[in-house]
């Protein structure tokens, strides 16, 4: 195997010692630290690993997804070192930097009416389908070897947590495909039959919430990308979320920059939204063991570190 590609996943379990109330404790799961700087490396490595055992895809074709950045650097860069073709179908708007790491690992960006936001990429990815050959939608948000990416991260989780000799009580994690958060939790919920999770959207676009609370759902733009695509991905195993809650974009923005600036850890924003609800568990809770995630990097955002994507600005809040 590519030695790049060998660099994914065995991510490193953490205490964020700065977080801490009521004698409980929180670890973070440190996926900011996979090669491109996302939790998505771990994605699209099993996705292309498995079709290729599958013979479903083969170097030499050309490889087609939709991604708002972090999904869309993952894919160009396992694309790269595996010799295919990427064709990255993403929303106008998104940030500089994810942009500019797509196009260094030589993949083709097609930019979507920000209006249609992952539904537009979706028509757009089909379309570029049916007029090119030798190609494969991987359809990141669909295809159940997402979640089932996942199920490793888990089992890392189980083996560093025995390592340290405890027993979690809470798995707090966003949910954006699903894949990350049901993926996990199937797994820490076989080892660990009494654990609680609690799952996150964002206010703008939450259809688990909306779901699990009897209301009408309604999907609005929002700044927390990677959340609130505006639909239930198959990915999504309701039966392991125990509970939803919602966070506010700018409140996620905000945590995470006071978290950089304390901690000095560089975390994406919906880091900040995995913190914010750690926090407000810890006040109701005492002498627990929480588990999140850190899916990605503070730089991926520098272009838009004001938490305000223009493009959407209007309906923003």
């Amino acid at each position: 195997m590519n030695l790049g590609l060998k660099k994914i996943g065995n991510t490193e379990l953490k205490q964020i010692s700065s977080l801490s109330k009521n004698g409980n404790k929180v670890f973070s799961k440190f996926e900011l630290s996979n090669p491109t700087g996302s939790h998505k490396d771990r994605t699209f490595f099993h996705i292309i690993e498995t079709l290729e055992r599958e013979g479903k895809i083969k170097p030499g074709m050309t490889l087609v997804d939709c991604s708002t950045g972090n999904g869309g650097a993952a894919l160009a860069w396992i694309g790269k070192e595996k010799g295919y073709k990427v064709v990255i179908c993403m929303p106008e708007g998104m940030t500089q930097e994810r942009i500019d790491q797509i196009n260094s690992f030589g993949a083709e960006i097609i930019f979507t009416d920000k209006d249609k936001f992952l539904n537009g990429s979706v028509e757009a990815a089909r379309k570029y389908l049916s007029e090119n050959e030798n190609t494969y939608f991987l359809d990141q948000a669909s295809s159940l070897l997402n979640k089932e990416a996942w199920h490793t991260c888990g089992n890392e989780i189980i083996e560093q947590l025995n390592e340290l000799n405890l027993i979690p009580d809470y798995f707090v994690c966003s949910i954006g495909t699903g894949g990350t958060f049901s993926g996990i939790a199937e797994k820490l919920k076989e080892k660990f039959p009494h654990i609680k999770t609690v799952g996150i959207e964002v206010d703008k676009s939450a259809p688990i919430y909306a779901m699990k609370n009897g209301l009408n759902f309604q999907h609005s733009p929002h700044n927390l990308m990677g959340l609130g695509a505006g639909v239930l991905s198959a990915n999504t195993t309701v039966d392991v979320i125990d509970t939803i809650t919602t966070v506010q974009g700018h409140d996620a923005w905000n945590r995470m920059k006071d978290f950089i600036e304390n901690d000095q850890i560089g975390i994406g924003p919906t880091c900040g939204a995995n913190l914010l609800v750690c926090e407000s568990l810890m006040d109701n809770v005492s002498d627990k063991t929480i588990i999140t995630l850190f899916f990605d990097n503070a730089w991926k955002y520098k272009s838009r570190w004001d938490g305000v994507y223009p493009e959407y600005q209007t309906q923003q809040a």
